[in-house]
């Protein structure tokens, strides 16, 4: 399929049209029960409160906005409104015996007011009381796919790896997730390089780090426990902060005053602690050796047995026992054995125009143990040869992974520290001020994926190492009596510092003795948006805003980074957005926008051109030899973004949206590196995302019984991406002589990548029970590049070489929870389960990503379950235990760069105190 088109076989069904065939089955019984309703009449159920509360009920329960008089609410309570009521009548209800007025400006708004003025009274500036959709319903209220985790979610579901908090969010994964300190997104198939942005309070600290011929991967470094909730947009967004996004952007906010004190108090004091499971408690020794030795780079592939008595042909290295790692990696801790610990301390005061507040997070843990039902791997010894004086033995792996099943997995630790400093100022009503200062230190071990494919042994290692500075101010300005000005500017700067010492002492010998450095990766960045209402043309809002951001990439130590050839050049990229949402007539609201983008991005590294017959080389300095280039590399672009919402009965909407966005070559991309660059004089183009989607939002409470709510998004998108950048081989017309050896690799622009796919989210809370069900199924995945040595222009799995044949998801995966809460609401417990699908098949033969660099790693279908217990005797303690993999289950995480098997069964035990 490409665009909108397809080509129907006989008797078959088109996507779009089945999509659409969907959306009807499902909005047509709601349509039905709703349509009395949707004549007159809306169910209310407002009990009697402060007439503020009130009329923000009546808000969302009607789905009109309220404008009143902020002088006219105090001491007024509302009467109770139930039943099904017609606007009118349930207004005169609610307002009854308050004096005040109300009627209809335009299809969407109410407006409160007082009755005639009496004596001297005062009216004051008005200030609207607008219903809007809180952040977790805020997925099911817009035209476009987005998710939200909330903190208690992320308490709930902290798992043993940092990622695990996304686990369970549909459409999203983390790619490599076991293999390092940090966070790479993936959303529905794009990552790494910006294309999907991790922000940390509106800043960002994205790495990217090298790792080895295998691929590289991005990093962001947060403490979940610092962290008071993640907003998730799936796919390009129209606001300063989505420069680039063309994958979507992951919005993580850190912990303010509403996280810590109870409603109403003005300090607060919130501890947190946790008991960690199945892992060693501290690192292993240094070289300590785990899983099976079948041969690999720089050691044997065989071994040998059946010696005469006395021979020494079979002793050494050998000797078959080296195929077997020792039983000191089978010492698996019992279920209740807590050897790993977390712990956070939270405060916050309330002071007369300020909010402070102060967080400080710990978490230690040792090597993870593997599952032991699965996938395990058994050693094959059945190749077998007669040499006459012994038999040669070539052992082969059968399973998922080297490590055995229930086996210690060597340099998965972990242990970090973070800080935060957050204040909130309010000089008066019409301005905010916000200030945050997060630091987080990390030290965890980690593998190169290509040690962990090809080298004969798998060893502990020394630890790598990040401090990552992470400085934001933020201001607003919002005066309640101009529809002109809502200003919202951001400032942020963040600094990481990272030593990767994730090679063995092995391949740091096949490397040639050297060391990897630490790198140094500095940004600064702004944002500033403003947003004017237009109430003379109703329903209009026009959005505009401007982004900057400046990065710098160089090694601590010039000389440590020299055998690596560690990347140091800056880059510079600013953009541009106009957008408007207008709810033309009731029922329909459209939201347009474009944005312009433009980059530089310098290289301080030259590139050597080793070719004198070469057009490139200029002789400057007279000295016979061709002078040195350096990456020089700008360019800009603009794209447009347009959806339509019809909302044709209240808390059902059908959308349309088509988004195009532009993401300019990163930093990596543009600079010289070990085995992989950019070359002078090639043309880099930015990459075009082309994304069309349609869907259907519920959003219903009191639908079935009083009190439930139901939650539904059923979407089917298109998404494109032209001008695809990545890593290739060169092709034979390319110029190979710029660069040490011709360079191994060239970062190239594929043709295009294409993920087509439907999408299901599901929520239904009966308040003593609750479920949530998503889903996302992919039917088409396609790759193409016209290239050398290339049999086939696309497939389905990936290009020789390539990064991106280990970040393709799975044609499908899914997620449900069932929870319940008893004992008065005290008790909450509940299961989850995720499935995922296997990667997709390379062919046995006409293998288009041949070879032994980016070798896709075939992780194999997994269903894990997952379940929980929360006790709250009260709102100041509450103690949780969770079983992370019930079953025990032996399996690869999708899109695990390196053969890393996940962890097995994991209790974890903690509980919160609160004041």
């Amino acid at each position: 399929m490409t665009g909108w088109c397809w080509r129907a076989r006989r008797g078959a069904v088109p996507p779009l049209l089945r999509f659409l065939m969907m959306m009807l089955a499902v909005a047509w019984p709601l349509a039905v029960t709703a349509q009395q309703e949707s004549r007159a009449l809306i169910d209310f159920d407002i009990p009697a409160q402060p007439l503020p509360t009130a009329l923000d009920s009546f808000s969302r329960q009607s789905g009109l906005q309220v404008s009143a008089d902020a002088g006219q609410f105090g001491g007024h309570y509302s009467r109770e409104v139930h039943g099904s009521l017609a606007i009118q009548e349930a207004l005169n209800q609610l307002l009854g015996g308050t004096g005040l007025l109300w009627y209809i400006a335009d299809g969407k708004t109410v407006v409160v007011e007082a009755g005639p003025a009496a004596g001297d009274a005062m009216v004051l500036d008005p200030i609207k009381v607008q219903g809007r959709a809180s952040a977790e319903d805020k997925p099911y209220t817009t035209a476009g796919s987005a998710a939200y985790i909330s903190r208690k979610e992320i308490e709930r579901f902290r798992g043993t790896s940092v990622g695990d908090m996304f686990k369970g969010t549909t459409g999203v994964l983390v790619a490599e997730n076991r293999n390092s300190g940090g966070l790479n997104i993936n959303i529905r198939g794009m990552q790494g390089q910006g294309r999907v942005p991790v922000l940390v309070d509106g800043a960002r600290q994205e790495t990217t780090v090298y790792r080895g011929y295998a691929g590289v991967t991005s990093r962001s470094y947060v403490d979940p426990d610092l962290i008071g909730g993640v907003e998730i947009d799936k796919g390009p967004t129209m606001t300063a902060g989505g420069t680039g996004a063309i994958g979507g952007l992951v919005n993580m906010r850190t912990i303010d005053a509403d996280d810590i004190a109870k409603p109403g108090n003005s300090y607060g004091l919130r501890l947190r602690g946790s008991l960690i499971g199945n892992n060693s408690g501290s690192p292993a020794d240094l070289g300590t050796q785990a899983g099976y030795n079948v041969g690999g780079l720089g050691t044997p592939g065989h071994y040998r047995t059946d010696c005469q008595p006395g021979s020494t042909l079979c002793d050494g290295n050998n000797s078959l026992d080296n195929a077997y790692p020792t039983a000191k990696t089978m010492g698996r801790p019992g279920s209740g054995d807590f050897e790993g610990h977390a712990g956070s301390l939270a405060m916050t005061w309330r002071l007369a125009g300020a909010d402070l507040v102060a967080a400080y997070a710990q978490r230690r843990q040792g090597n993870y143990y593997a599952g032991e039902h699965g996938p395990t791997p058994t050693l094959d010894l059945s190749e077998r040869y007669d040499r006459g004086f012994y038999t040669e033995i070539r052992p082969r792996v059968d399973g998922a992974s080297r490590i055995r099943g229930g086996e210690e997995v060597v340099n998965t630790h972990f242990e970090s520290e973070s800080t935060l400093l957050k204040t909130r100022l309010y000089p008066s009503d019409d301005h905010i001020l916000e200030f945050s200062w997060l630091r987080y230190d990390s030290e965890y071990g980690e593998l190169m994926p290509s040690e962990l494919l090809w080298l004969g042994r798998i060893k502990q290692t020394e630890a790598s190492e990040v401090t990552a500075n992470t400085y934001t101010g933020r201001y607003q300005w919002q005066p309640l009596s101009s529809d002109w000005l809502d200003l919202d500017l951001h400032l942020w700067h963040t600094d990481t510092e990272s030593r990767n010492n994730s090679y063995s002492e092995e391949m740091l010998e096949l490397l040639g003795g050297g060391r990897p450095g630490t790198e140094i990766y500095r940004r600064w960045g702004g944002d500033l948006t403003n947003t004017t209402s237009l109430p003379r043309f109703g329903d209009l809002q026009v959005r505009y805003g401007v982004a900057w951001q400046r990065e710098e990439v160089k090694p601590k130590d010039e000389n440590a980074g020299e055998a690596f050839a560690m990347r140091d050049g800056e880059r510079q990229e600013t953009s541009a957005f106009l957008a408007m949402k207008w709810t033309f007539v009731p029922t329909l609201t459209l939201d347009a926008g474009i944005r312009h983008t433009r980059y530089s991005s310098d290289d301080n590294r030259p590139v050597e051109v080793n070719d004198p017959d070469s057009p490139h080389c200029v002789d400057g300095n007279g000295d016979g030899a061709c002078d040195s280039l350096f990456n020089d590399f700008s360019g800009s672009g603009s794209a447009p973004m347009v959806s339509l919402l019809w909302e044709p009965l209240s808390g059902l909407q059908f959308y349309g949206k088509y988004a195009e966005a532009l993401r300019m070559p990163s930093l990596f991309e543009t600079t010289a590196g070990f085995s992989v660059a950019a070359v002078p004089g090639q043309r880099i183009k930015p990459e075009r995302a082309k994304n069309r989607e349609v869907g259907m939002n519920i959003l219903k409470d009191d639908l079935f019984t009083a009190g439930d709510a139901l939650r539904f998004k059923l979407a089917y998108f298109e998404n494109r991406t032209e001008d695809y950048l990545t890593r290739t081989i060169p092709n034979t017309w390319d110029d190979t002589s710029i660069g040490s050896n011709g360079l191994l690799f060239r970062i190239q622009n594929l043709e295009s990548v294409e993920f087509h796919g439907l999408e299901l989210s599901l929520e239904y809370d009966l308040g003593w029970a609750y479920a949530e069900l998503g889903g996302t199924r992919y039917n088409n995945i396609e790759l193409c590049h016209e290239g050398s040595y290339r049999r086939q222009r696309c497939t389905d799995y990936g290009v020789a070489n390539s990064y991106i044949n280990n970040m393709i998801p799975p044609n499908w995966q899914a997620n449900a929870t069932l929870g319940f809460r008893l004992l008065n609401r005290t008790l909450e417990v509940g299961a989850r389960n995720t499935w995922m699908g296997a990667r997709n098949r390379v062919p046995e033969y006409n293998d288009q990503t041949q070879g032994r660099f980016a070798t896709p790693i075939p992780w194999h279908q997994y269903s894990i379950l997952d379940a929980f217990l929360t006790w709250s005797p009260n709102d100041t303690f509450s103690l949780d235990f969770n079983v992370d993999n019930v079953t025990d289950q032996y399996y690869l995480d999708a899109l695990s760069l390196g053969m890393v098997p996940a962890p097995g069964r994991t209790a974890r035990l903690g509980f919160t105190l609160q004041y």
